[in-house]
């Protein structure tokens, strides 16, 4: 995403160095879940959509249903227009509005680390399902240490002491 310069190599995307791309334009395209979510000191709609007015209440809803959200969305009394706190979240629950976050925005290319390191394994499961689907349509990364969360990659990348350790194809 070019949040940071790179000091030896290239990286490409579709052929094209990103140094070369407009940053808007790889941030337009790339859709980020951190370890640590980021929250707003905002509505639970304003976390989600992040300006982006062609989200609707339906596509939130939707999705919040497809990854098991539902239940806590539910929960607010005022919905989506519940003012949230960071502090007042569990981290499970963070994840969830970042994972919501970046699945609406439709990247071209996901990027998630951890993506289900602090959800039960029932939504794990659907988070799971849901990445598949994209998958099919864009190109995702996933930073993970759960061997469940990568099992579905058609490519596995080991590191090992910040290099790359070995390389598994399916």
């Amino acid at each position: 995403m070019r949040l940071y310069p790179i000091k030896s190599g290239r990286i490409l995307i579709g052929g094209k160095n990103i140094q070369k791309i407009r940053i808007q334009d790889i941030r337009k395209n790339i859709s980020y879940i951190s370890q640590t979510p980021y929250i707003l000191n905002d509505t639970l709609k304003n976390n989600i959509i992040l300006g982006d007015k062609t989200i609707t209440d339906e596509q939130i809803k939707i999705a919040a249903y497809e990854i098991g959200f539902e239940k806590v969305l539910n929960k607010f009394s005022k919905g989506l227009e519940e003012k949230i706190e960071k502090n007042k979240l569990s981290y499970g629950q963070l994840q969830m509005i970042a994972f919501l976050r970046a699945i609406l925005h439709k990247a071209n290319i996901y990027i998630f680390d951890e993506p289900t390191s602090n959800i039960d394994l029932k939504t794990e499961d659907r988070i799971q399902k849901l990445i598949n689907r994209i998958a099919k349509e864009s190109t995702v990364i996933i930073i993970a240490h759960r061997k469940s969360t990568i099992e579905n990659s058609d490519k596995i990348i080991y590191l090992k002491d910040g290099k790359v350790d070995m390389i598994v194809n399916k």
